[in-house]
């Protein structure tokens, strides 16, 4: 049961401004311990269970010259409906690789549009569920771990239930499955592949190590009332599970290419090197010297795009 934040007085003159700033400060940190047991009680294991895979009717959404975009809705085990997107050829002749991604927490729908579009692989992503939710600013900013917990909890079955949806398919090479994971999708992807075998080859695209560290590197403009000190300890409590360093020695002996960037603001240099350095052959790293945010140029993009492709192609992942 959550407990609400403690109602805290605005400070009334200058004398004891500070002093009622260390006060809210001081139970600000003691209501994040309560929650954070709370937590802890409630367990925090991901549920990975396999739910009914039953494919809603897809709608299609658009079509080109060499392919065709629909819409795809699978049930988790709760019942719930994921929403994925998938664009394939229009005609194929054999069999053909299939890439799952798990991009940003607001690009599941754009991520295939933001591809160039091709006739030789089959793309599939989703939408994170409950991704709306997410706020990091504000008072909503207490509620950001439960939330960010739920999301990559039921991220991760989606991405079981991706794998059961693509294994089904007699079109998909089964020995070419690909799992592409970009910033906030990388932990999942990750983890996802860690516990399920299925996938032939790992893609991570600007991501890293040690999740505490990197939620405390990118909460530098922090409220003043959130102590630094209980970012990191609050992020491996509740995203422990998807810790990259705990899973990522598990990919092998699949390959694993990580896609990374001196210049990113969100993923320091230290973090990716970390993270590469503790997998397992085979594997290969490439460098950009973009920024994080960059990711939404369509050139940097197609640059991306082009360089994965032919390294997944020189490695035999993709035909």
């Amino acid at each position: 049961m959550l407990v609400p934040p403690p109602f805290i007085l605005a400070p009334s003159g200058a004398e004891g401004r500070l002093v009622k700033r260390a006060k809210m400060s001081a139970r600000m940190t003691r209501w994040l311990t309560v929650q954070a047991f709370a937590a802890l009680c409630a367990g925090c294991g991901a549920n990975v269970e396999r739910g009914g895979t039953t494919q809603v009717q897809p709608v299609s959404a658009s079509e080109t010259a060499l392919s065709r975009k629909s819409e795809l809705t699978l049930r988790n085990s709760q019942g719930k409906h994921l929403e994925y997107f998938i664009r394939e050829p229009r005609r194929a002749t054999r069999p053909l690789p299939a890439v799952f991604i798990l991009a940003g927490v607001e690009t599941g729908r754009e991520s295939l549009d933001l591809i160039d579009d091709r006739d030789d692989l089959v793309l599939l992503s989703m939408n994170y569920p409950g991704g709306n939710d997410l706020r990091l600013s504000g008072p909503s900013l207490l509620m950001a771990p439960f939330t960010l917990r739920r999301i990559a909890s039921e991220t991760l079955e989606g991405g079981v239930l991706a794998l059961d949806y693509l294994s089904r398919r007699k079109d998909i090479d089964q020995h070419r499955i690909i799992l592409l994971g970009v910033s906030f999708g990388s932990p999942i992807i990750i983890s996802l592949s860690a516990r399920d075998p299925r996938a032939d080859a790992v893609v991570v695209i600007y991501g890293g190590g040690d999740l505490g560290q990197l939620a405390r590197h990118n909460m530098s403009g922090k409220p003043w009332w959130l102590p630094g000190w209980v970012i990191a300890p609050t992020m491996r409590l509740f995203l422990g599970g998807f810790e990259p360093l705990d899973h990522i020695e598990k990919v092998a002996a699949r390959y694993l290419l990580m896609v990374s960037s001196r210049q990113d603001e969100m993923i320091p240099m230290a973090s990716a090197q970390a993270l590469f350095e503790r997998a397992k052959e085979p594997k290969k790293q490439l460098w950009y010297d973009t920024g994080h945010m960059d990711l939404f140029d369509r050139q940097l993009i197609r640059r991306l795009t082009r360089d994965v492709v032919a390294d997944l192609r020189e490695a035999g992942y993709l035909h």
